[in-house]
């Protein structure tokens, strides 16, 4: 084995970690002290990725290159499934300890998550009371699955629509909509033909925020007469940016953010639920 650079744990003997990943890098901000966060990925203070990117701001980046961790020489290095995987195995075989954690596409993995994370950085209490608080905060947002559930799409670039197997999914579920992509049995990112958004005739047409800085032709097809003629509610900009790109406490807003257009709607109807 090589050896490398002498690793020192911070001051209260918790260790040192360095995060890979703009997921893990959130639930790093969320639970370590700052003293043992070595640096944070180049995406972490990027508020369309990262939820928390102004805490963020204050700690070192790094562009998740196997020879920067050997330098640095965290205690624990946290990454996700979908990160550079050579990096994985050559920080592994320098002998680094190297916690992968999966994307999450549900709302229930999210505790568990806090709770293994806590353990990684030695604050099990802080994370236990975390995950706890998001257990109960859910269950509370959550709409029975009785209750009356308009139809939604989220409808992206290039007529891609996010279906069943998705964090976003899980969102929109608790939150109380029927998303018509995963009953169309569409799972992940698809393709959905403007022609059947159409003929489904939707609720609601939850679409992008509009990026006026970098104008691009994929966002064309969400702006097409068809659907404002569609009779769809069209919505954009209700998910605070960064709330449901990584699974974490702060997942709460998407629900929150959700819900609160679902009973609006209800509410316009006279409905009840």
């Amino acid at each position: 084995m090589i050896a490398g650079p002498a690793r020192i744990a911070a001051a209260d003997g918790t260790p040192r970690v360095m995060s890979l990943n703009v997921c893990t890098d959130q639930l790093v901000l969320a639970l370590a002290a700052p003293e043992q966060i070595v640096s944070l990925s180049v995406l972490s203070d990027d508020p369309d990725y990262s939820f928390l990117h102004a805490k963020a701001g204050a700690y070192p980046k790094n562009a998740g290159i196997a020879e920067e961790v050997f330098v640095a020489a965290p205690e624990a290095v946290v990454t996700g499934t979908y990160s550079l995987h050579n990096t994985t195995q050559l920080l592994r075989h320098l002998g680094l300890r190297v916690e992968e954690f999966d994307y999450t596409q549900t709302l229930d993995t999210i505790p568990l998550d806090i709770r293994r994370m806590g353990a990684i950085l030695g604050a099990e209490a802080r994370a236990e009371a975390m995950a706890a608080a998001f257990e109960r905060d859910l269950a509370a947002l959550r709409v029975p699955a009785d209750a009356p559930r308009p139809t939604i799409v989220l409808y992206g670039q290039n007529g891609v629509a996010t279906g069943a197997d998705t964090l976003a999914g899980s969102v929109l579920e608790a939150a109380g909509f029927r998303n018509l992509a995963a009953e169309r049995g569409f799972a992940g990112m698809a393709p959905y033909p403007l022609e059947l958004l159409v003929s489904d005739r939707p609720d609601v047409v939850l679409l992008p925020a509009r990026a006026e800085d970098a104008p691009a032709l994929a966002d064309e097809v969400t702006r097409h007469p068809a659907i404002a003629a569609s009779g769809a509610r069209l919505a954009s900009g209700i998910v605070p940016r960064g709330a449901w790109n990584c699974g974490g406490y702060f997942t709460l807003e998407a629900v929150r953010a959700l819900r609160g257009l679902r009973d609006g709607i209800l509410e316009a109807r006279g409905a009840a639920g």
